[in-house]
């Protein structure tokens, strides 16, 4: 794993656990379309998702809770 990528994750203002959910996620979506596509990469899917989520590439949100508007 790059290191300035942990870094960069490390000093991301948002909550860590937080993160990596969201990075978590992105690997398993990546890991399905690479089973679909046939496709091999050199390195992990989770360390391509940390670089993407890093990268800014990830977006995601909070979801309101169900019966809030």
């Amino acid at each position: 794993m790059d290191v300035k990528t942990m870094e960069a994750f490390l000093n991301m203002k948002q909550n860590r656990y937080e993160l990596v959910r969201v990075v978590s996620k992105e690997a398993k979506r990546i890991s399905a379309l690479l089973r679909l596509s046939d496709e091999e990469v050199q390195e992990k899917v989770t360390t391509i998702a940390l670089r993407r989520v890093v990268e800014g590439k990830v977006k995601y949100r909070y979801a309101k809770p169900s019966g809030e508007e």
